[in-house]
């Protein structure tokens, strides 16, 4: 059981840092959004998805691990959602603290990523709508065309 306890505090752990990572990239990548930066945005989205991929694969073995210390069967290898509280009720104390604080971390980091998440889509739909009202008022209202395709 020791053992399942350490390697759940190595995996948030991984899991916390990796969603710092994220983070990092994703304020970067507003910061990018918010100065026209296409160049750096382009890269910033491919370093945003090779980390979403491990940020999802420790959510995985996080939840699977909680689950199997809980004592929750596993089904098809997936483990079932277990609640922080409902976790450190099968811990020793010391065990408990450690794995509520790294819990803390982890909600911190991921609820700052849902937020970062959600102001950089508010800011591509104001990027989009800006671009669709300039295209809109160059064409007066779509009655002329933008390019003359005559050669």
């Amino acid at each position: 059981m020791e053992t399942m306890i350490e390697e759940l505090e190595r995996v948030m752990q991984s899991e916390v840092e990796t969603g710092e990572s994220l983070l990092r990239v994703m304020i970067e990548k507003q910061r990018s959004i918010v100065g026209l930066h296409g160049g750096d945005l382009a890269s910033l989205v491919v370093q945003e998805e090779e980390l979403i991929k491990p940020f999802q694969q420790l959510e995985e073995q996080r939840v699977r691990l909680a689950a199997e210390i809980a004592g929750h069967p596993s089904k098809n290898g997936e483990g079932t959602a277990v609640t922080v509280t409902e976790l450190i009720r099968h811990l020793a104390p010391s065990d408990a603290l450690r794995i509520s604080t790294i819990s803390t971390r982890l909600r911190t980091v991921s609820e700052r990523i849902i937020h970062m998440n959600d102001q950089n889509r508010i800011l591509l739909q104001r990027s989009v709508r800006f671009v669709q009202e300039t295209l809109r008022l160059v064409t007066d209202d779509h009655t002329r065309q933008l390019v003359d395709h005559r050669v």
